[in-house]
């Protein structure tokens, strides 16, 4: 009797101290829990602060990204972006749970970087550069709020936030004469008799531009963007990914030469009753669907089986102190503000210039002014100073005039630069250009480099030559003049110029580049003027 007793009251006993161990664990578990949600509270909150200050600090940027995704069909894809990082974030919920976010100080070592990142390319205006800083910013903060351990969860969301910048304007050009070329060789591989000039095609009964909205920028920028997400989730051998990812970008490309090719051949067969006017977008973007589909659909069957480690499989650090987070969160700050702050000040110390000293009559040796009746005049938009003039050789009243133009900019902002895309030499609706190169020809005894495009209209043929004037001198190059922008905006000489003339092609080209040519060296004094406008010395003046 007393061993079974003694038996029962043990088991009691053991009972009780697995009951007691089972309840340590659970407090310790709760606790454990208490401290992950405090410290997930505790940097989530840093983290917006820090990514506000970003977003408030550079509002200029941002503003000029979310102005172009409303505003261009091309890029309204980009408001998808952030739900889509934050679903893909969202979906790891349940292991983040098991993780203490932490301060990565480390981290912080970038922003310097991304701030004179986003500074060059403010002085260059060239907004990609500016935005690509500001989402780096974004992601440095991330990176620095939570910690490497949580990063490594969220590495795809992260690093998916650089489609929200709009880029890629630059491969319009490429990509309408890659589109050209593919039609010319496909309706030549047919016989299908045709003529093509520049990205014009002319058949037996219609002719055909390669407009800039035919490029398929659009249709190649959101397959890319789908495409890296679609490799993420489905792929996980690197070999699958850069094969798919090569698809994302020449299967549009190959898909945006059939689409034209086919409205083409639509509008032909048909006698221009379809495949014209607006049906032409309406039957591009179903075959363009169709395509994207297509590619998916393709991939879908090669997909790799996805392995997760079990939720519970971290362990939780430590969370950091609240003074290690302030210091952060402070350093990040300042360091991310400096950047517009020193801006603003900069900027404040420019030089002055004489935008009025563009606008003073420009007189040409052996040349009379004249009516301008030409549809032709560059759309620079928000120009400081400008002059539009027309003139005649005295020696050759008959000839067509020459005409000259010349647009300046005092200072670079958004939108109000030599550069911008929202600049063009012609109206699109009226013109259409066909051919291009690069001439040398001689302005006040030296030699400078312009750019020479043929356009044409349903009323003439016209040639123009340009030329930027940038720090003191002429160049074709936009790159050169996105560089030489840093400097002079350093300097704070910020004065630039597109310098245009053209001429009617009434006879062969050749008689128009002589035209071009004899106005040009009768042209007195065009590099002074610009010179003193923008308040550099002459001596400072030159030709490349």
């Amino acid at each position: 009797m007393q061993n079974g007793a003694g038996s029962d009251g043990d088991c009691v006993a053991a009972n009780a101290k697995c009951d007691g161990g089972q309840g340590v664990t659970a407090v310790i578990s709760d606790t454990q829990n208490n401290l992950i949600l405090r410290s997930w509270r505790d940097h989530g909150l840093a983290l917006a602060a820090l990514v506000l200050l970003i977003l408030v600090s550079f509002r200029e940027s941002v503003s000029d990204a979310v102005s172009v995704w409303w505003i261009y069909p091309t890029y309204s894809h980009c408001f998808l972006i952030l739900p889509i990082s934050f679903w893909l974030a969202w979906e790891k919920r349940e292991r983040l749970a098991h993780i203490a976010p932490s301060v990565e100080l480390r981290a912080l070592w970038a922003v310097p970087v991304l701030v004179l990142m986003w500074w060059l390319g403010r002085l260059a205006t060239i907004n990609e550069v500016q935005q690509f800083a500001v989402v780096g910013l974004i992601q440095v903060a991330i990176v620095a709020m939570l910690g490497m351990r949580v990063c490594r969860l969220v590495w795809f969301p992260t690093l998916y936030l650089l489609f929200l910048v709009p880029t890629g304007q630059y491969l319009i050009g490429p990509m309408q004469r890659l589109a050209t070329v593919f039609v010319d060789s496909m309706l030549n591989l047919i016989n299908i008799p045709h003529y093509t000039e520049g990205t014009l095609i002319e058949l037996s009964n219609g002719r055909f531009e390669i407009a800039e909205a035919c490029a398929g920028l659009r249709f190649l920028i959101a397959t890319v963007a789908l495409g890296v997400l679609f490799a993420y989730l489905t792929f996980r051998k690197w070999y699958k990914v850069v094969l798919f990812l090569a698809s994302c970008v020449a299967v549009p490309l190959i898909g945006n030469g059939l689409r034209i090719v086919g409205i083409i051949l639509l509008a032909h067969f048909t006698s221009n009753e379809y495949g014209v006017g607006a049906d032409h977008l309406v039957y591009g973007w179903g075959f363009n669907i169709a395509i994207l589909l297509v590619l998916f659909l393709c991939g879908s069957r090669f997909r790799d089986p996805i392995s997760e480690r079990s939720d519970h499989a971290d362990i939780a650090p430590p969370p950091d102190s609240s003074q290690k987070l302030i210091v952060a969160l402070v350093s990040a700050a300042v360091l991310s503000a400096a950047g517009p702050a020193f801006a603003m000040w900069h900027e404040s110390e420019r030089l002055g210039t004489s935008a009025a000293e563009i606008g003073r009559p420009l007189n040409l040796r052996g040349w009379h002014a004249t009516q301008n009746y030409s549809d032709w005049k560059p759309n620079y938009l928000d120009m400081d100073a400008h002059l539009a003039a027309s003139f005649s050789s005295d020696s050759s009243p008959a000839s067509p005039p020459v005409d000259f133009f010349i647009g300046y900019y005092a200072t670079e902002r958004s939108g109000h630069a030599l550069t911008a895309h929202i600049s063009h030499l012609w109206e699109g609706d009226l013109w259409t250009p066909i051919a291009s190169g690069t001439v040398r020809a001689r302005l006040e005894g030296q030699d400078i480099s312009l750019q020479e495009t043929v356009i044409t209209s349903v009323a003439e043929r016209r040639m123009i030559w340009t030329s930027y004037w940038i720090d003191g001198k002429f160049t074709t190059s936009t790159l050169t003049v996105r560089l030489r922008q840093i400097r002079a905006g350093l300097e704070g000489h910020e004065g630039e110029a597109l310098v245009a003339i053209s001429t009617i092609v009434d006879d062969t080209d050749d008689a128009a580049r002589r035209r071009l040519t004899e106005a040009l060296q009768a042209t007195p004094d065009l590099s002074g003027r610009l010179t003193r406008a923008s308040g550099r010395s002459s001596a400072a003046s030159g030709a490349n």
